[in-house]
Parts: structure tokens; C-alpha cells; sequence
């Protein structure tokens, strides 16, 4: 299993709890590398220092093959549409240290959709692990990838929580005829994340056309709630 970082960026806006819903939600990413000089704890330290507004979304940057992948998440298209014209319209000049100080990302975006398995409180902890796959669906929909996922979440342990995403536009080509999907298990705590670990080492997954890479580990910071 290999070892990869999340740092969970949240701005949590009371009246649209994006990760306490099930239905559709928006994720824009893109990915970035850390500048000479600086390390991850300095992108976590920006992050949690920036001047959230009310039309910031909650975000999460992934650390993978490059430094790391920043992702914002919006309850819907047309509320990503709205945001991104607020940003885009803000007016000139900056204060204070911002993103592009400590690392430089590339402007190839990618959006996807995604879905919770099951419903929660919409309250990631300040800091947690989470097991991720990458499912091919060999003839299943994103339904059937979002009932493995649920029952997944069974196998996984009691405080489990699973989502499933997949590519909309942007990011590299995948085999045509045989999408993929993403599939997160996540935890309210890093010993949460361990017993439930544990508990899947004793409980084996419903058969399934789906056929899924070996599972990587992420660890997750909440920068912002």
C-alpha cells in the first residue's frame, strides 16, 4: 500500500453542507508541484492562513506522482459557475502569502462527479486517513460502483465512509469503453481509519464485475472550517 497526503481544505458554507449531501457534487482539481525551498507543512501553514470569502468552496489538496493536486468541491455546476465568475471578476492585487508563493500548478483542469455512498454529518476531523481505489467497470454503471461502495463501507468498518467519482471533462485518456471510477474510504479519525483497517482484514468484499487497483493510503488535514 503506498503512502500519499491529503490536506482537507473546508470552508463550510451552513447553508449548502457539500459533504453532508448524496446527491451530485462538483470536483475541480489540478495538480501542482512544491517550490524549491518550501515543503508540504508550508502549503498546509498558506492554506490555513488564507483569506477564505464567501464564495470560496470547500477544497482538498492530494499529494500523488506529482507534489500534489488541489480539488474544490462545489454542491452543483451552476454554483461552480457562479463562484469561478466571483473569482475570476475579483479585483487586482493580493496581500500576505499566497498558493503560487510556495508551489507552481499547471492550468490543465480536470472536473469530476461525486457521490457519498451514504449519508453524513459533513464534518471531516482535523486530521484522518482514508483508503482510495481506482475501479475499472468492466460493463457496471456508476450505481452498481456506488453499491460496492456501500457495501464496501460494511467491510471497512462501522465509521467508514465511502464516495465514488468520476471524470467529466479534462485529465488523461482513459481506455475507451471501459470508464473508471474512484472509490474513497474515509474515517472520522486516523484510529478510526485503523480499526476499521482491521476489521477489513476479516471481512471479505461482495463479488463484483468492477476490477480495482491495490489500495492506497492518504492522510487528511482540515484547514479550514
Amino acid at each position: 500500500m503506498k503512502l500519499k497526503l491529503i490536506i482537507l481544505t473546508l470552508f463550510v458554507i451552513l447553508t449548502t453542507p457539500v459533504f453532508a449531501q448524496t446527491n451530485n457534487i462538483v470536483e475541480r482539481s489540478f495538480a501542482c508541484s512544491i517550490n524549491d525551498g518550501y515543503t508540504m507543512n508550508d502549503v498546509v501553514e498558506v492554506a490555513r492562513n488564507f483569506g477564505w470569502s464567501e464564495d470560496s468552496s470547500p477544497s482538498v489538496v492530494f499529494q500523488n506522482n506529482w507534489d500534489f493536486v488541489f480539488a474544490s468541491y462545489y454542491p452543483s455546476y451552476a454554483d461552480m459557475v457562479e463562484k469561478r465568475g466571483v473569482f475570476l471578476n475579483r479585483p487586482g492585487g493580493r496581500t500576505g502569502v499566497s498558493l503560487s508563493d510556495v508551489a507552481t500548478c499547471g492550468d490543465r483542469i480536470r472536473i469530476s462527479n461525486m457521490q457519498f455512498a451514504s449519508e453524513g454529518d459533513g464534518n471531516p476531523a482535523e486530521f484522518s486517513l482514508a483508503a482510495q481505489y481506482v475501479c475499472e467497470l468492466n460493463g457496471s454503471t456508476f450505481d452498481d460502483a456506488l453499491g460496492n461502495a456501500r457495501a464496501g463501507e460494511d467491510a471497512f468498518g462501522p465509521s467508514a465512509r465511502a464516495s465514488v467519482t468520476r471524470r467529466a471533462f479534462g485529465g488523461p485518456a482513459i481506455q475507451a469503453g471501459n470508464p473508471q471510477v474512484g472509490i474513497r474510504f474515509s474515517y472520522p479519525s486516523a484510529a478510526d481509519f485503523g480499526t476499521g483497517l482491521d476489521a477489513f482484514q476479516q471481512n471479505t468484499l461482495p463479488d463484483m464485475a468492477m476490477q480495482c487497483s491495490s489500495g492506497s493510503m492518504w492522510a487528511s488535514y482540515l484547514i479550514h472550517s
